[in-house]
Parts: C-alpha cells; sequence; structure tokens
C-alpha cells in the first residue's frame, strides 16, 4: 500500500480566557452538550418506538428547528459549527459501538470532559486567538511553530479549569536518517521497556511519590462536609495532582518511543492484549501505572510518521522462554526468574533483554522478503556480548 505523503498532527497549547470570554466558552460548552444529549435521545426514541434508525443528516435537521423554539432559543447564541460536530459525534458514538470500539453512548453531565470543535472561522494573529461570534482575541501561549495546513480546532476545559487549543494539522511526511539498526522492544512493569540491544528504560519513580500524595488527600476529602468550599477546593487539589502525574507519565512515554524511532529504521514489539493482561489483578495497577500500550500505540503512529518500519509478533510467541544463542524452550521458567540458564547451551540470560532479542529475531523472519535486514549477526552479537558482560559468570 502506497504511503500518504503527509499525516495528521495536532499541536496542544494553553489559552486564557477572560470576562466575557470565559462566558462564551461556557455557553458553547454546555450547548453542546445539550445538543449532544437530545440527539442521543431522539436516536434511542426513535429505535424504541419506530425500530428505525436516524442518521448524521437526519438529526442535524432539529438544530433550526430548535433555535427557533421557545424554550431552546439561547442555542442561537452558540457557535453553530460545534453543534453541527455534537450531533456528528453521536453518530460516530454509534458507528463505534457497533463495531466493538467502544461502549454504548452515554448522556454527557456538567462534570464531563468539556470540548468544542471548530472547523472554520477561526485565526491566530501573533499572540491571539479569534473565534467566531467573540470580538475580542483570546491570548494564546504559542510555545511551538504551528506546522502544516490547519484543519480544525479543538477548545477544551480540563477539570481543574485551564483552557487549552488544540490544532488538528496535516503535516508533510518527515523522514530520519537511516540507522542500519533493528530492534526488538520487550515492555515492562520494573522498566517501561527492554531493547534488544540491552538498553533498559526505567519508569518514573517520581509517579509512586505523588501517588502517595493523592491518597493522602483523598482522605482529607473524605472528611469533609459534601457541597462544601473546603470541599470543592480540595477536589481541585486531587484533580491538579491527578493532572500532574498524567502529564509526567505522557512525557516519559513521549520521550521513550522518540528515542527509539531516531536510532532504530525497523521495531518489533509485541502484540500484547493489555486487556487482558488487566485481568490479573496482581499486576493490573503496575500495568496501568507503565501504560503500556499507549507506548506501544506510539511506536507504531511515530513509526509511520518517520518512515521506520514496525512490526508486530504474536503474543503466544515464548519469547521469554526460548534461548536467543541456541532457541531451546525453558518449559518450567517463572515469573519471578529475571535471569536464567539455559540448560543446552548454558548460556545466561537476562530475561527481558533474552526476550527483547527473540521478539527481534522472530519479527525479522516476518518482514522476511519484505525489507532489507540490517547485519543481523552484528546486532545479535553486541547484544549477546553485552548479555555476558552483565554475567561475567557464564
Amino acid at each position: 500500500m502506497k504511503q500518504s505523503k503527509t499525516y495528521l498532527k495536532a499541536f496542544k497549547f494553553r489559552i486564557y480566557p477572560k470576562g466575557d470570554q470565559v462566558t462564551h466558552l461556557a455557553n458553547n460548552f454546555g450547548c453542546c452538550r445539550y445538543v449532544f444529549n437530545k440527539v442521543l435521545e431522539l436516536r434511542q426514541k426513535a429505535f424504541k418506538e419506530e425500530g428505525k434508525s436516524l442518521s448524521y443528516f437526519d438529526t442535524t435537521k432539529i438544530l433550526p428547528v430548535l433555535k427557533r423554539q421557545e424554550e431552546t432559543k439561547w442555542l442561537g447564541k452558540a457557535m453553530s459549527q460545534p453543534l453541527q460536530m455534537a450531533a456528528k459525534n453521536v453518530d460516530s458514538a454509534f458507528k463505534n459501538f457497533f463495531s466493538k470500539k467502544a461502549k454504548y453512548p452515554k448522556f454527557k453531565c456538567k462534570n464531563s470532559r468539556q470540548c468544542i470543535k471548530i472547523q472554520q472561522g477561526f485565526r491566530v494573529e501573533e499572540d491571539l486567538l479569534y473565534i467566531p461570534k467573540l470580538k475580542t482575541g483570546i491570548k494564546i501561549n504559542l510555545s511551538r511553530e504551528i506546522k502544516g495546513k490547519i484543519l480544525y480546532l479543538h477548545i477544551s476545559k480540563s477539570t481543574t479549569g485551564k483552557y487549552y487549543a488544540s490544532f488538528t494539522c496535516e503535516v508533510p511526511r518527515e523522514q530520519y536518517d537511516k540507522t542500519g539498526n533493528a530492534v526488538g522492544v520487550d515492555v515492562g512493569i520494573k522498566e517501561s521497556c527492554i531493547l534488544s540491544s540491552g538498553k533498559k528504560y526505567a519508569n518514573i519513580h517520581a509517579l509512586k511519590k505523588l501517588e502517595n500524595k493523592v491518597k493522602y488527600e483523598q482522605r482529607r476529602l473524605s472528611i469533609k462536609q459534601k457541597g462544601s468550599n473546603s470541599s470543592r477546593k480540595q477536589r481541585l487539589k486531587i484533580a491538579r495532582l491527578h493532572e500532574r502525574i498524567r502529564q509526567l507519565r505522557e512525557t516519559c512515554l513521549h520521550n521513550i518511543s522518540s528515542d527509539i524511532i531516531k536510532n532504530n529504521d525497523i521495531i518489533i514489539t509485541e502484540d500484547l492484549s493489555v486487556k487482558n493482561l488487566m485481568q490479573n489483578h496482581c499486576i493490573a495497577k503496575a500495568l496501568s501505572d507503565a501504560s503500556l500500550g499507549k507506548l506501544l500505540t506510539q511506536l507504531e503512529y511515530k513509526s509511520e510518521w518517520y518512515g521506520r518500519t514496525f512490526a508486530k509478533v504474536d503474543r503466544f510467541f515464548p519469547s521469554s522462554k526460548t534461548c536467543s544463542a541456541c532457541g531451546a524452550i525453558k518449559q518450567d521458567l517463572k515469573l519471578s526468574d529475571r535471569n536464567w540458564t539455559c540448560t543446552t547451551c548454558h548460556h545466561q540470560h537476562d530475561r527481558d533483554v533474552n526476550a527483547a532479542i527473540n521478539i527481534l529475531n522472530e519479527g525479522l523472519k516476518k518482514l522476511s522478503g519484505l525489507v532489507t535486514k540490517p547485519d543481523i549477526k552484528q546486532k545479535w552479537d553486541e547484544a549477546s556480548s553485552l548479555e555476558e558482560s552483565e554475567n561475567p559468570d557464564a
């Protein structure tokens, strides 16, 4: 399949609305939420009473009617594009449900994520963002250059009260310089990921300290009176801590994935089912903190962005139990065995590095004939020598 010359990329910036600007955005958030719930109600009612499935075009016809009705005349103060996109979101939610990508659509409440989408009529001049039906520009912190053709704009408000503008752009595809390197990636809990070269990326230890702080603040919240000002302030404090944890985790994952993509032409991972792994209650919390699914997703889409080859090996391939030196399988290997010795060739292994080497070799077999292999023997020798240096008694 021919690769597109462009890809979609979002550029997200903090914005600082004031006075009437805050009121205007709050009005649009509320109107979009109302339209979403109204369209969802109509679609449910039509199917229940008439067995009829309404399309997106059927539901958009009610918007002019709602604006003319006395009880919903206030919808006319909102921007028209976000209202149409709210109806479109209901249609997308049902499509995702029927394709088993998401759960059945739910009604939105005031505390749910607040966001509007604008496709036309907005512009950025210096450090100001102008949107329809608002005469004054909203201050925006342009921390980096917006590249490519801007397709649409999302304006959102976080649970901590911060506002963001996210520009989705069509960006020309970049090509990193060829490195001649291929790498197998084994994801884990103690380390975020381990490479076949022996390199390991540690998890952020600062998260544990923040998580303990969240527990402490939640205990303080439990003794406060519900609905009081102190209770609201405490909830905001906890939300800010959660936001900080999320930002640290995302920054760490992006740094890891970018480093792997930049330094390797071929990236091979396991086709893990994180959802199934989460069913193990003993490691579910650690897996959630490690965000393995996000890391694998980043490696996949960044490979496409920068012209790298990405492949997955079967999730049932015994990468940890197979000796990367002779191919023998150690059936009795336990999860607690971090280092082990092959009974056939007596080669000593670091469990995770050995798994990454096996993932690399299995992936290259899969790609055989589709890509030009780098000097795999050299990569194998480098990884093996690194393992031996870590295990001098081998």
